[in-house]
């Protein structure tokens, strides 16, 4: 039963404040609340959003629910739909009538003498998203191209780590950070530009260290740059998107069900944004026995994403220790990816 009267308002008003995360105007302003109804005591707010997809739309669910459990609403459902062409067009009326102050577009970054740039993407944690990084850049390398990392996971950097790299990067002449050579591989990490052990900074200053690694690295020429991207759907990974002109995401997930129910919202982030995603690497998904050398897969092996796989990599215990199957996997996969 839809709610009107003052039932209605006060819910309204309750949670006019709640601002649209990415814009920064009220969803109510936005005319983003299409509707709020009553269900056997439970609360159902309709919210309609300004693109199909949204990946703030976790964020929004979650201020609306917190607000009104404050005010005593302690079921409340938020469902999510998206708004029409005429729609859009209204809001851009509000927005022009009450002369409300847009927040600035997003800085679109130069491509520089970059052929591809290819972030590495799960918004799960603990899949391998580093060491996939670091195989692919090993063996784009080992192709004869050119590559680079961009380590965009400030609070949790591994990459340097995983190479094995100490020491602070520094700046040239001209001001532009010279990024640290490891095996011809060309290494950018924040933990290069600071010695404090765990940085813990707020959703604008990641954006703007991610931005900053990108964009006053001397990178050179490359043939290929990889970015580790942190895992979830916040402020860092959307702004990679959103301001470094990326070609193309590869999904990495293990063979476990939830990892691929997580992988189908990496992939909507990714969509949502303009993203192309150019396929899946399935990490962890085997491991050979030391033994006998019988292969033993891991996890369910039903198939969840309806994306090509470009590689199944083994459990390693030494990294290495790859299989020549998996070097092979990994160089199909880079050709891929350059040749996309």
């Amino acid at each position: 039963m839809k709610l009107e009267g003052d039932r209605l308002k006060g819910i309204i008003d309750a949670i006019e404040p709640i601002k649209d995360p990415e814009i920064g105007i009220s969803i109510v302003k936005l005319r983003m609340v299409d509707s709020v109804e009553e269900d056997n005591g439970k609360i159902k707010i309709n919210i309609k959003l300004t693109v199909p997809g949204c990946p703030l739309s976790s964020t929004i669910e979650k201020d609306i629910k917190k607000t009104l459990e404050e005010k005593g609403y302690n079921d409340v459902e938020v469902n999510f739909g998206f708004m029409s062409k005429k729609e859009l067009e209204d809001i851009k009326d509000v927005v022009r009538r009450e002369q409300i102050q847009m927040p600035q577009s997003i800085e679109r970054y130069e491509k520089k003498s970059i052929r591809k740039i290819i972030a590495v993407y799960s918004a799960k944690g603990g899949v391998g998203k580093s060491t996939v990084v670091k195989l692919l850049a090993e063996t784009a390398n080992s192709m004869n191209y050119k590559t680079g990392i961009l380590d965009c996971d400030i609070s949790g950097p591994s990459i340097t780590s995983l190479f094995n790299l100490k020491g602070m990067t520094y700046a040239d002449k001209d001001g532009k950070i010279i990024p640290a050579i490891c095996s011809i591989l060309e290494i950018m990490a924040v933990d290069m530009l600071t010695d404090v052990a765990a940085i813990i900074w707020r959703g604008p200053l990641v954006s703007s260290a991610i931005k900053q690694m990108y964009n006053d690295t001397n990178w050179g020429n490359l043939d290929i740059l990889f970015l580790d991207l942190p895992p979830g759907t916040s402020d860092a990974p959307i702004t990679v998107f959103q301001s470094i002109p990326v070609d193309g995401t590869v999904v990495v997930t293990t063979p476990q069900e939830l990892s691929n129910l997580i992988g189908k919202k990496t992939i909507v982030v990714a969509k949502s944004l303009n993203i192309p995603v150019l396929g899946v690497i399935e990490n962890m998904s085997y491991f050979v026995c030391k033994h006998c050398g019988e292969k033993n897969e891991i996890g369910r092996k039903d198939a969840k994403l309806d994306l090509p796989i470009l590689a199944k990599l083994p459990f390693f215990n030494d990294l290495d220790e790859e299989k020549e199957e998996s070097i092979n996997q990994l160089k199909i996969a880079v050709g891929k990816i350059v040749n996309e």
